[in-house]
């Protein structure tokens, strides 16, 4: 029997980054949580914050264990995403 790859199988097997599943990540801006989601990997800190809702002068930072994680991404910042990935939009000047 043979295999049946879907498009979008066949773009991650030519397209590095691009992904089968979607990659679901959430940021936490101003207080709520917005759920995101990406079809590749990596994507930048200006992606992250445009997804997400937050305005691009906010800092933004990886949530490990729901600890900060890392400083600042900057908006040019590629960032390697996986799925259940958090992260946290804060004011300019909160995050170091």
């Amino acid at each position: 029997m043979e295999n049946a790859y879907t498009d979008k199988e066949m773009a991650g097997a030519t397209h590095p980054g691009v992904h089968v599943q979607p990659i679901n990540i959430v940021v936490e801006v101003n207080g709520r949580n917005h759920h995101v989601r990406f079809d590749f990997s990596p994507v930048t800190g200006r992606q992250i914050r445009e997804a997400a809702g937050a305005p691009l002068t906010d800092d933004l930072t990886r949530l490990i264990h729901g600890k900060p994680s890392g400083g600042n991404i900057g908006l040019d910042d590629r960032v390697e995403i996986h799925n259940g990935d958090h992260f946290l939009a804060l004011p300019t000047g909160t995050v170091s």
